[in-house]
């Protein structure tokens, strides 16, 4: 939901880091194609396992395991939505 600028802006910045590179897009003289460098990978490996126990410990923790059942039901059903060509899961239990 970020304007074209603010989202710009952080892409140069993320370039100037070495993160990202832009790539011209065939398609669209006025477009970019964003390439994550191997330093952009890097980046996210490392901050991977912190995210993963903050995620866990501020989110996951919180939930009951049935909880937890609901929502893999609820972002199946999300992501078989949006996937072109994909049939939706039947819903389980009662229709609310």
């Amino acid at each position: 939901m970020a304007s074209r600028s603010r989202l710009s802006h952080h892409l140069t910045r993320m370039q100037q880091r070495g993160l990202v590179t832009r790539e011209k897009c065939p398609d669209d003289a006025r477009g970019a194609i964003v390439v994550l460098t191997p330093a952009g990978r890097g980046a996210i490996d490392a901050a991977t396992p912190d995210h993963v126990t903050a995620v866990r410990r501020h989110f996951i923790d919180l939930l009951t395991p049935a909880e937890v059942e609901a929502l893999g039901a609820f972002t199946h059903r999300v992501v078989d939505h949006l996937a072109p060509g994909r049939t939706p899961r039947p819903r389980r239990g009662p229709e609310v």
